[in-house]
Order: structure tokens, then sequence, then C-alpha cells
């Protein structure tokens, strides 16, 4: 056999392990593991694999009853080769291929803004996997955080297993240090920031590194300034730990990132928008007050020149968690829940609260009145510094008329997580800020994104604004036109009247609080509206709140989404509104803790309320929708509206900002301001048509197939090979049956090679004339030998001369067999003619409608062509003439 297509290789034998242990207490014993003879067969060398053998065939070896269950998952079962083990073993080690597919920055971008879209409305189970990923990193960090004697927490680094080779980088951290010295010495801030760092080093937050041992277990990392003019500290270093030299890795790529932080975001604001009084506070340097293991510190180290001079290089390293590693928030995370989870007493209740506060090092929840704003104020401060952390800048609603007028400016608006908070007005708008480049000249796909990315909504109040931006650049999409190419006119004017309206986004507020008084008196119920448009899809959230007659509704969340470039029906688009509804509402009953509050959804499409209502046997699209939607919701649940008094509707055809501030569309209909008597009940008949249409047609169909005795051996590429794989299988069959003396290992012999020849032609007959034997007889003088195989009684039964002869086999014209044994006839006789060929496939084998056959086998031997074709004739001058003027061109 070719040595290039070998797939066996010697495997080496067993090392005593527990199995193999195991085994040896139910008087199993395997043989590549036992040096004992007398128990089981042993090869005292590694031998190579005579044959593999396909799991589809094991039921055919098995022997007896008897399993013998194993630990880790495995069985041991008897068959005609022995105890077989059998079952799914645990990888030691895996290897890993890594595909790189390179980005430009604006397709991350894209990216980034369509995940913001599906927040809060991502199918359950797609997160199953991921959260369980995630509760093993809290695990393995739950396995190794420590506390020191000042109580502060000391964690590890949640390294990758089997991360890639990461490099000292100090070449690169060196080169970034000039660079940054020369800004800071041009901006004349070097000695602020050289301040940090001694700052850091008194507070033990850094360490110099006097000796350098190893320099191959030991990573630098570049850093830079920021500024920041509205924060205490105006200048601060920044790591960057995705910084790395050539065929290495940053030491981002080696680290767990842990959880998504952004799908956090609407859950806490909306817990921070459930009650009256609002509260915000962060962490003083949170990152900084947690501690790393010592052997975790050598990979954070960083270079400074003191005074700017390059003859003092100073090595510190850093004995706190670092701000720019990519596991660092998951870090800061995990140590706040271990914390707080470590609570009791009388402190429990605000220790679950702050649990469900923290985005990273901020705090955001709400309260019911004024008392219990003191009151979790002193209490989490009292919970955090237990961990060495320092809960300050504390904000709430519920500051006086004389207080309000004694606020700084930055104490007005209070950024929370993307948003801006008006304590005072208690409410909350979108962080607007423009930028010159919009405004720029022409339009391109690049400017349009960038204005639909700056305007971060987490809660989705503005999408109907953000919504026409989206069409047009799938529209761009659909024109498949460049990044940086001036779009139509028609484009460039719609997205210049949207932004011409831009600027009144800072005056659009809405209320921060969406239940001003939350008690056992209070009837609360969500309401979900579902709509869409041919442009787009959209749902949105309410919660209305009934408290002794007086009735108030808000807007919680709300979704829209641009509709596929693929061409897709008005009432399937409908059911997608009523999926991504049914997504939001669950989701939102879960973040406020409403699991028992009574639900409504609302569509205005009849056909989609059809679809969730009747459980049929739908087609495959409608199916897969309406059981998401009957596992989210209660298809009960589902109600019919009118179009014009949907709120949903607003979201999926998109409207300008004026337009928004106008509609009050946060405040939900008015129509459920009023009692539940006198909400509108409206009823009205499916398309029959597009309901049947959505059916799932079955077929029924009655196919009999009966499986071909060897029909592999017609894909084998020759006779000759098809009678030596045929031989194989008869040794191998053969060996099974002998014992392991008496079984045959050398070059096959004739016997074997006609014995298999025999059973190939017999098969072959049985395949062709398996009904047609009887009309066969009748026809032509046959009889059957001895191995069951049809022959011919020639004219020459007379003659003495070989069986062969006298009576050859009878073989069917179209079998692929007998094709590959005409074409190696062919080529034995070197490609002679079909007399020849004939005369000789006489001599054995009675071939029908031999001449028709030989001769159309080998009008396709390419060999043979090749002598036979005619060569084309000299063209004639008048032929030369009318075709000369294509030569000369």
């Amino acid at each position: 056999m070719d040595q290039k297509k070998r797939i066996c290789t010697p495997i080496p034998k067993l090392k005593d392990s527990e199995l193999t242990n195991e085994l040896k207490e139910y008087g199993i014993f395997v043989s590549d593991a036992s040096v004992n003879e007398n128990c089981c067969l042993f090869e005292r060398e590694p031998n190579e694999i005579h044959m593999l053998l396909g799991a589809d065939i094991i039921g055919n070896l098995l022997i007896g009853d008897e399993v013998k269950h194993l630990k880790g998952g495995l069985v041991a079962v008897n068959t005609h080769l022995g105890w077989t083990v059998m079952g799914k073993m645990k990888m030691e080690k895996e290897r890993h291929s890594n595909v790189l597919l390179s980005l430009h920055v604006s397709d991350n971008c894209i990216k980034d803004l369509w995940s913001l879209d599906v927040l809060g409305i991502k199918d359950p189970f797609e997160k199953k996997t991921r959260i369980e990923l995630e509760e093993a990193a809290k695990d393995n960090f739950a396995r190794h955080v420590t506390r020191d004697t000042d109580g502060r927490y000391v964690v590890s680094l949640p390294w990758i297993q089997g991360h890639p080779f990461l490099s000292n980088c100090r070449n690169l951290a060196e080169r970034r240090l000039k660079n940054c010295v020369r800004s800071l010495e041009r901006s004349k801030n070097l000695g602020k920031y050289e301040a940090v760092f001694h700052s850091w080093q008194n507070e033990d937050i850094i360490e110099e590194v006097q000796n350098v041992a190893d320099k191959k277990n030991e990573h630098y990392l570049p850093h830079h300034p920021v500024y920041k003019d509205n924060s205490t500290t105006k200048i601060r270093p920044v790591f960057d730990g995705s910084a790395k030299e050539k065929n290495s890795s940053s030491i981002n790529e080696c680290l767990e990132k842990g959880p998504n932080m952004v799908e956090l975001i609407p859950t806490i604001v909306n817990k921070f928008r459930l009650r009256k009084f609002g509260i915000t506070a962060d962490i003083e340097k949170a990152f900084l007050q947690i501690g790393l293991q010592e052997k975790d510190r050598p990979f954070l180290r960083f270079l400074w020149w003191e005074n700017g001079d390059k003859e003092k290089t100073k090595i510190y390293q850093h004995k706190r968690v670092v701000f720019g590693i990519t596991s660092s928030p998951f870090l800061l995370g995990a140590t706040l829940e271990y914390h707080l989870k470590q609570v009791s007493g009388h402190l429990q209740l605000t220790a679950q609260k702050l649990l469900e506060s923290f985005y990273v090092d901020n705090c955001l929840t709400s309260v019911d009145n004024a008392e219990d704003i003191e009151r979790f104020m002193l209490e989490s401060k009292e919970i955090l510094s237990l961990a060495k952390f320092n809960l300050r800048g504390w904000v709430h609603t519920g500051v006086s008329e004389a207080e309000k007028g004694t606020l700084l400016e930055e104490e007005k608006k209070v950024p929370v997580l993307g948003l801006i908070w008006k304590p005072d007005k208690d409410t909350l708008s979108v962080n607007w800020e423009e930028n010159s480049k919009i405004n720029e000249i022409p339009v391109t796909k690049r400017k349009i994104l960038s204005a639909v990315h700056r305007i971060f909504d987490p809660i989705g109040f503005t999408c109907p604004v953000t919504l026409e931006p989206k069409i047009l650049l799938q529209e761009c999409w659909k024109l498949g036109v460049s990044w940086d190419t001036e779009l139509p006119l028609s484009i460039s004017r719609k997205f210049e009247r949207w932004k011409e309206h831009l600027k009144c986004l800072n005056n659009l507020e809405i209320p921060r609080c969406i239940s001003k008084e939350l008690s056992p008196n209070s009837d609360l119920s969500l309401h979900v509206f579902c709509d869409a448009s041919k442009a787009a899809y959209a749902s949105c959230v309410f919660l209305r709140t009934e408290v002794g007659g007086a009735i108030t509704c808000q807007l919680v969340q709300a979704r829209a989404r641009v509709a596929s470039i693929k061409p897709i029906t008005i009432p399937r688009l409908e059911l997608l509104a009523c999926t991504i509804g049914s997504r939001l509402i669950n989701t939102t009953k879960i973040d406020l803790r409403l699991e028992n509050v009574p639900i409504y959804c609302w569509s205005d499409s009849v056909n989609a309320l059809y679809w969730i209502k009747r459980k049929e046997n739908w087609g495959t699209f409608v199916n897969n929708r309406v059981q998401e939607i009957r596992r989210l919701t209660n298809p009960e649940d589902w109600k019919h509206i009118t179009g014009i008094l949907n709120p949903a509707d607003l979201p999926s055809r998109g409207c300008g900002v004026v337009e928004l501030i106008a509609s009050l569309w946060w405040e939900g209909p008015s129509w459920l301001n009023k009692p539940r008597e006198e909400w509108p009940l409206s009823e009205a008949c499916p398309d029959r048509a597009t309901i049947d249409s959505e059916r799932k047609r079955t077929v029924a169909s009655t196919i009999n197939h009966e499986p071909k005795e060897m029909d592999y051996l017609s894909e084998i590429s020759s006779f000759k090979k098809i009678i030596r794989v045929t031989a194989w299988i008869y040794r191998f069959y053969h060996n099974l049956r002998k014992q392991r003396n008496g079984r045959d290992f050398g070059e096959l012999i004739t016997q074997e090679t006609d014995a298999a020849e025999r059973k190939v032609l017999k098969i072959v007959q049985k395949q062709s004339f398996s009904n047609d034997t009887k009309s066969l007889v009748s026809q032509m003088q046959t009889l059957v030998d001895s191995d069951g195989i049809i022959r011919i009684k020639s004219k020459i039964i007379m003659r003495k001369d070989v069986e062969s002869i006298r009576y050859p086999i009878v073989l069917p014209s179209r079998h692929p067999i007998v094709t590959k044994l005409i074409i190696q006839k062919h080529i034995e006789l070197l490609h002679a003619g079909v007399q020849t060929v004939m005369s000789a496939l006489r001599e054995n084998y009675w071939i029908l409608k031999s001449r028709k056959t030989v001769r159309r086998v080998l009008s396709e031997c390419i060999i043979c062509k090749r002598f036979t074709v005619r060569p084309l004739t000299t063209l004639t001058y008048l032929r030369i003439e009318l075709e000369k003027h294509r030569f000369l061109k």
C-alpha cells in the first residue's frame, strides 16, 4: 500500500490506570495492557492495526447479555473478539485551530449597533451555554479567592487553559514609553503623571522590582495618560492589555473575559426606575482595591523613566487589579458578588439589594420612601467597607426645593450607564453631543453609521428616532455602495432632514420612575404591544399601576428591528414582532421581579394571533416562532387591538424627534389609563388564504429499498482491484474463525483470487438475473454449477477442453463490474479491437449482447481515441480568405 495513503499507525500500550485496575476486578484483561499470556492475547511489540471496524457492525459481534458498567461512563461487553471496552472518554488534551477573520473597524461598529438592538430580546435558550460557562468561571474564582490581614480580597488572574504564547513585550513597552514621555513633556504634565505612580507606591498599589530573575515569566504593559477634567483625578495612567509583539499574543488573549456586562445595563436601569426614589453611587478606585496573588504580579509589570530620564529606568509591577485588562470587570464583579453573599444578619437585605444594583463600579437602585434612602446609604457603606471598598458620590431623588438651588451644575446632570439623570426633575434623557464630523459633506455610509452609533439608549425610548437612519443604511447595502462613496441624493436628503432635528434630542426627557407607589394594594399589570411595517417590526412594554382609582402608565422597554433585506410578508413580520415582544416582556417581568403580575399581549395582526392561539401543524417559519411565543407567554394572554390604537405603530415605522416629543409615546395609549371595562375590544377574521399558505403539507410516499449485496464493489476503479478486495475480505472472514496460530497472514494466493472472482460474478448474476432466471433458462441452454453460478451450454460442449470454455459464465451487458472486466481485458490485449477482445472474453464468459457491449465500452477508451481520430484537413484557399481577418486581429 502506498505509504502516503496509510491511515493506520502503531498505538502504544495502555498504562496502568484506574480503568485497567477496575477491569481486573471483573476478571477482564486488556491485550495491550496485560503481560499475562494465559489470561489474554498479548503482543510483546506494538504492531500496526490490521483493520478498522465501524461501530455499525458491533451488534453482530456481541455474545451473551452480560454488560459491565465502569466508572466514567464506559461499559465492557463480551464479543467474538473478546471483551471490548467502549464509550466516550474525556479528552485530556485539546488542539485548537484558530480561524482569523480581518474585519474593517466599521464592521465591528455595525455588529455592536445591531447587538444593542437585541438587548432583552435574545432567545433565552441561546443564553444557556453562556451562563454555564460564566458559572464555571465564578466557581473557579471562588476556589482561589482569599483575604489578606487587612480584610482586602486577593484574587488570581483567570488564565485560559492552554493559552497561546505570551512574550514579555519589553521592547514594545520601551518604544511606547518613549512616545508617552515625549507627549507628557510637550503638554507639561510629566510631573503630574509621575506623581500618580508615587501615590500608588505609597498606597501599596504598585511595587518596584529591583532584580528581574526570570525574564521568561514576565510581561510588560504599555501605558499612556488619559485626561478627565470633570474627575477628581485630572490625569491618570491607562494600561494597554491588548498590546502584543509580532508572532505573540497579548495578555488579554490569554485571560478569560468573563460575562458580557453590556447585557446587564437594561436590567439595572429597569430596577433603577421601578421605585419612587432613585439612588446612585460609585466605588472609589474600585479595581485598585482588589489585591493580586504574587504569582500573577510579574505579568503586570510596566516601565517608567524617573523625571523623564531614560537612564533612570524603573520597573514596577501591580499588586492590585489593573484597569485595562480584559478580565478586570469580571474580577471586580465576582469579588463584589462573593463578598455580598457572605453578609448575614440585619444587613442581609441591603446586601441582596446591592447584589442586584452594581454595574462594574456603579451602583444604581431605587427605594420606596425617604427613610429607606438614609438606611440604604449607611448600611451599604458599612457592608462594602469590610472589603476595603469606599462607596461615594451619592446622588438621590428627594432633594428639597431649597437644596435644588444650591446644586452644582454637574450634580444636576448625573451620568447613569450612558443616560443622563436629572435628580431635581427625576427624568432620564439620552447623552447626545453633536459632532462636527457628522455635518461634513458629502454624506457617506460611514457618517450615517457614526451618527446612529452616537445615540446610546439601552431601554429603547428613542427607537422611533433611530429607526430611520438604520433603514437608510439598509438601502445603502442594497445599492452596494462602499463606506466612503457619496450617497445618492435621495438618501442624503433624508439623512439631512433627520439630522437637523437631532439637536432637540436633549429636550426629550422621560420620567425615571415607572411606578410612583408600589404597595400590596397596588394593582399592577404589564402590557406588550407588537406591530410591523414593510421596513421594520417593533414591540414595547408598559407598566400600568392602579392605586385607589389613580392610574398611571409608563414605558419600560422598547425594541425596533429593521426587516430583513430578503422579501418577507407583512403577516410574517407581525409574527416576528410578537416573537421579540414575548422575549421582551419575559425579560421585563424577570428583571422587575413581577412574575405574578397579569400580562397582556396586544397585536393588530389577526393572522399572527390565529397562529399563536391555535396549536396546529404550521410551516417551519411560523411553527418555530409560535413554539417560542407559547413557551414564553400564555396564548390566552394575546389579544387583538386596532392599528390606530397600537402604540407599537410608532417605533415600527419611525418618526422624527419633534414628532416623538409631541406624541408623549412613553406614557402609553390613553385608553390604558381607563378602567378595564372601558378598554377597546375588537374582533376580526383572519385572511384564510394567508393562514392556509403557512400550513404544513404532508405527502406520504412508500419507497421499497432493497440493499444490494456488496454494492460498494462497483465503486472500485478496476476489475483486478475488485477481486483482490473481495479476496482480502474473505481472508479476514476465514481468519476470524481460526485460532491465532492457524491464521493466514501472507500474500494472496491464486486459489483465493479465483474463489473471490467466482463470488463476485455470482453477486453480479444475482443482482441482474434475480427475476429473470426462469425466462433465461427457457431461452438458452443453461445450468447452475456447484458454486451457484449460471453457465451456458455452448456448441462445443463435446470438446475436450477446460470447463470454462465449454460452459462459460453468463453475464449481463449493463452491469458496472462487467464494464470494468471488459476494460481490463482490453488493456491486457494492448488495446485490441472489438473482435479480439470479444473472442478473448468468450473463453470464460458469455456476455449478453456481447458485440454491442464490447463496442460501447471500447468506444470510451481515451487512448484508443487518440489513434483513431481523424486529423483536421488542410483549409481551402477560399476558406482562408474568408476567415483571414480573424487571425490578423
